[in-house]
Order: C-alpha cells, then sequence, then structure tokens
C-alpha cells in the first residue's frame, strides 16, 4: 500500500494546472509540475523562448527545469486534460440532475452537437452555462483529488 503524504496546495493554481486543456490551452509546449516538498505549482515552457513570449524570463525558465531535472523525486508532474475530457465533463454535466426544469434540461442537451464552445452559444441561457462550469471546477477538483492520491498525496487545499 502507498503511503499518503498530506500537502499543502493552492487550490486555484492546482485546478488551472490540472484542468487546463492541454490540446487548446498549451499554445507553446510546455509542462506543469507539483513541488513534493512545498505543494508549489510550477510551469515549465520547453523553449525558453516560448516562456519569454508569456512573460516568463528565460533564466527562470530554465532554472526551474533544471531544478526538477535535477531532483526529479521532489516533483510530480500535473498532466492536465485532453479535449476528449472536457467533453466527457459536458457530457457527464448534461446527464446530471443539474436542475428541476426537464424542459430546460432537455434544451441544454439538445444544443450539444460536439462542440463545447458551439454549446455555450447555441444553448443561450446563462444560468445553464453558470451551472456547468460550477459542475466542471468541482469535477476537474474530483479528478484532481484522485490523481493525487492515486500518486501517495492527500491534498490540503489551501
Amino acid at each position: 500500500m502507498k503511503q499518503m503524504n498530506a500537502l499543502k496546495i493552492d487550490r486555484v493554481m492546482f485546478e488551472m494546472a490540472f484542468g487546463r486543456d492541454v490540446d487548446y490551452h498549451d499554445v507553446y509546449p510546455q509542462s506543469t509540475w507539483l513541488d513534493l516538498l512545498t505543494g508549489e505549482v510550477i510551469w515549465v515552457y520547453e523553449d525558453d523562448d516560448d516562456a519569454l513570449t508569456v512573460g516568463l524570463p528565460p533564466d527562470e525558465n530554465r532554472s526551474q527545469y533544471e531544478r526538477i531535472e535535477t531532483e526529479p523525486e521532489h516533483y510530480l508532474e500535473i498532466p492536465g486534460l485532453d479535449h476528449g475530457d472536457h467533453h466527457e465533463i459536458l457530457k457527464r454535466f448534461l446527464r446530471s440532475d443539474w436542475c428541476d426544469d426537464e424542459e430546460r434540461m432537455q434544451r441544454a442537451y439538445d444544443a450539444y452537437t460536439g462542440s463545447i464552445g458551439r454549446w455555450k452559444n447555441n444553448v443561450r441561457d446563462p444560468e445553464t452555462v453558470k451551472a456547468f462550469y460550477a459542475f466542471q471546477d468541482a469535477r476537474i477538483i474530483a479528478l484532481a483529488e484522485e490523481y493525487l492520491q492515486e500518486n501517495g498525496i492527500i491534498p490540503k487545499w489551501k
């Protein structure tokens, strides 16, 4: 049985790293890491010039990368979700009991044609979209906690 360790982790930063849609958000190849000693979430770009493009000094990017490379046992890669995972979250939302109005639920279900962005436009109901975002946030955190626990970490969100 894997030893479980509690670790204080910034929930918002971890959710951003874990919940990002790597197919769309990672315009510049990058990886994200959890420092297993401090709970810090670290973003590292594969190319230092790409880091500069988003405002991170190349030497700072390089130093982060070297730190991880030197002591890999102190870091856990945060994989992020792929676009298919995000579609599964929306489909799960549409199958859930997110409201009491069956007609509204059916309109939301019918608005999905395979595109998340098109669904948001087609549903034409800000409250439905808001409910989806709340559902999505909760689902991403649940998946993140599952991932952390599989890797021996009990998150203490801060």
